[in-house]
């Protein structure tokens, strides 16, 4: 099984004002705050309880501000269909509640990139790197427009010293590339193997690094969290929620 990882960034916002909107929308979903933890230079797996909390309640580490971005990673696994939101639809409320952007990043087994941005309740753009992944037969080019990225919305939120060609060009690597030339084959997959990136958590770093969702001139960390080096956990807690239903 490839990486999976669902990582939520909040802008321009203070941990004392994301955790009470989070805690709101959690609780309207059946869910109430169960206990909160310092996170330790030795990461979340030295935590009491890590990998049990991983998959009992909704289970989330939260940063402090640090630069324009708060980080929210989703630590538990596979838990939608118990009634948590899909960290998708959080990042949309969250933006609503507390009118700002937020931006939802996930890789799927490592084969898929995508995400989402909202600003104040409203979706501004969506990505997914191959919508062609799940599906058996070739995808008509009307449903793949209706996929298609406009990464126009995030010009406000790039650093200088980068463009929006760039990001286009981070975006397009690969399976758009293809598409946009006619390159595909006959079910829809693209050939040129030199134009993708090796494992799509890789194209999740450098969008983090192109957009200094870290707040920092190194690489961006929260692809493989787990993985993470000790020097970012201080700057989290985890929150572990339970069912009041």
């Amino acid at each position: 099984m490839g990486l999976f990882s669902s990582v939520l960034h909040v802008r321009d916002k203070s941990r004392e004002e994301v955790l009470p909107a989070l805690d709101s929308i959690l609780y309207y979903a059946g869910f109430f705050l169960g206990e909160t933890l310092p996170v330790t230079g030795e990461g979340p797996h030295a935590l009491s309880n890590h990998n049990d909390s991983a998959v009992s309640g909704p289970y989330y580490m939260v940063s402090t501000l640090q630069g324009h971005w708060l980080t929210i990673i989703e630590a538990h696994f596979a838990l939608h269909s118990e009634g948590v939101p899909h960290l998708s639809d959080l990042g949309n409320r969250l933006s609503g509640a507390l009118s700002c952007f937020t931006l939802t990043l996930v890789v799927h087994d490592d084969d898929l990139f995508f995400y989402n941005l909202d600003r104040n309740g409203e979706s501004l753009d969506g990505y997914n790197s191959c919508p062609q992944y799940f599906e058996q037969v070739r995808l008509p080019d009307s449903q793949v427009e209706e996929q298609r990225h406009t990464p126009e919305a995030f010009q406000p939120l790039i650093p200088a010293g980068h463009s929006l060609d760039d990001l286009r060009a981070l975006l397009n690597r690969g399976w758009w590339n293809a598409y946009n030339s006619g390159t595909l084959d006959e079910d829809g997959v693209a050939q040129d193997d030199d134009a993708i990136f090796g494992l799509e958590s890789e194209r999740m770093t450098a969008f983090g690094t192109f957009l200094k969702l870290h707040n920092d001139e190194g690489e961006y960390p929260y692809a493989a969290w787990e993985e993470a080096d000790a020097s970012v956990w201080p700057a989290f807690v985890a929150l572990r929620y339970r069912s009041h239903v």
